[in-house]
């Protein structure tokens, strides 16, 4: 259909059985004068998406690459034919203390993922001009894909952090996440050390960029104790850890950043140690739109792709995809690909 009179998206929405999907057809309306209609060449799958698996009715993917085929009168940025990409926040009020200091992911009025249907688990999205962001020409659209969660995810705390290329780095967790943090982490020029509980991904890590591999299967005091400290553990995995064991793990006034999601509380039981050397322990998101641009730049100078499986937009191949994620079967994103 002609912007004038809309769009019939073909869409997979989820049901009130966990892990089945549906197609749907709904229709969005002609386009606004900031707003592009993109066309979905492909679209990752993200663990956040297996979370909201539960609610029914809902149009999940927001690790869209796609082709612009339609924009509002009032877009200069994009024109017809540019490959572009989308992320987890969706609009802001562009107009508060967080949005004014490029920090509009805290936007109190910011629309995220996954409200209304409008989301890439489908053939085709709306989107606001000013929350699309180019894809660089030598990133694949299936290999960029998962950059706008995932890798946004890891290279946001990266930047938070502000280590210097002289410092050292940990990440926990060798999957969809840590194999992206340990690119960005080694472009980064930081010294970067891999913890997995599985010591047969060792070779792997490495050639992702590790310069050193640590088994958390090896972990005890005395080992702790005698280990090199790091300015930052980047932990990745949605797993409970031994909290202490890999806090005593931080040099003196080092960062644990959190962007996986454990399953029970966290509890820190030596609290004095903590304090004494000034550990900081922190959650972290992914960035706004200012980091989107900043993550896709470093992405193409470096080389940086994801490492994924294609499976086909449907609905059993969303289901599939989601049983391999929940599974730890991928190596190490799973890609959607319309037909």
């Amino acid at each position: 259909m002609s912007n004038k009179d809309g769009y019939n998206i073909t869409a997979f929405s989820t049901t009130d059985k966990p892990g089945k999907f549906k197609e749907i057809t709904y229709h969005a309306p002609p386009l606004k004068d900031d707003e592009i209609y993109i066309k979905i060449i492909a679209c990752g799958l993200c663990h956040t998406d297996v979370v909201y698996m539960n609610q029914p009715e809902t149009v999940l993917g927001h690790e869209p690459v796609g082709e612009v085929v339609d924009v509002g009168s009032s877009v200069t940025k994009y024109s017809k034919g540019d490959i572009v990409g989308y992320s987890y926040l969706r609009e802001s009020c562009l107009d508060c203390r967080q949005c004014n200091s490029g920090n509009d992911i805290m936007c109190e009025k910011r629309v995220m993922f996954p409200e209304g249907n409008n989301n890439a688990f489908a053939h085709g999205v709306v989107c606001k001009e000013k929350f699309v962001y180019r894809i660089p020409e030598n990133l694949k659209p299936k290999e960029a894909a998962p950059l706008m969660c995932a890798g946004l995810t890891v290279f946001t705390a990266l930047w938070k952090a502000q280590i210097p290329p002289t410092g050292r780095v940990a990440v926990v967790g060798i999957g969809g996440l840590g194999h992206l943090a340990l690119q960005f982490a080694r472009a980064w020029g930081l010294h970067v050390t891999a913890i997995s509980h599985t010591p047969n991904k060792k070779d792997e890590c490495l050639k992702y960029g590790a310069h050193d591999f640590m088994s958390s299967k090896d972990f005890t005091a005395d080992y702790v104790k005698n280990a090199p400290k790091f300015d930052m553990i980047l932990d990745t995995v949605s797993a409970d850890l031994d909290w202490d064991m890999y806090l005593n793990l931080l040099d003196r006034n080092g960062s644990f950043f959190l962007i996986g999601i454990p399953s029970g509380p966290i509890q820190i039981k030596e609290i004095f140690p903590f304090l004494q050397s000034e550990r900081v322990f922190r959650g972290s998101i992914l960035g706004g739109r200012y980091i989107v641009e900043l993550m896709l730049e470093f992405a193409s100078r470096h080389n940086i792709k994801a490492a994924v499986e294609d499976y086909p937009m449907t609905t059993d191949g969303i289901a599939k995809a989601v049983e391999d994620c929940e599974a730890n079967k991928l190596r190490y994103r799973a890609v959607l690909l319309p037909k």
